[in-house]
């Protein structure tokens, strides 16, 4: 789902409707949302924030600088 669906989704629901994540695709749990970074990258079913420190990410700071050059994704997750 792209950010595009999701406004779709939720565009009819009231602003201070809680949001409720499943912990997996299973639904072995659920928990509310406790945070969202859109300066993510989401990469081998790994997700890297932008903000971080290249020691942070633990990568080389010239093969971190490079990685921060591809495509962000908007990470949610439950509290």
């Amino acid at each position: 789902m792209n950010v595009k669906e999701l406004k779709q989704c939720i565009k009819d629901l009231p602003d201070d409707m809680e949001v409720v994540l499943s912990r997996d695709p299973e639904g072995n749990g659920y928990g509310t949302l406790e945070g969202a970074d859109s300066n993510s990258i989401y990469e081998d079913e790994d997700v890297y924030s932008t903000d971080w420190t290249h020691e942070d990410a633990r990568m080389e700071e010239d093969v971190w600088d490079e990685f921060k050059k591809k495509p962000r994704v908007l990470c949610l997750w439950p509290n």
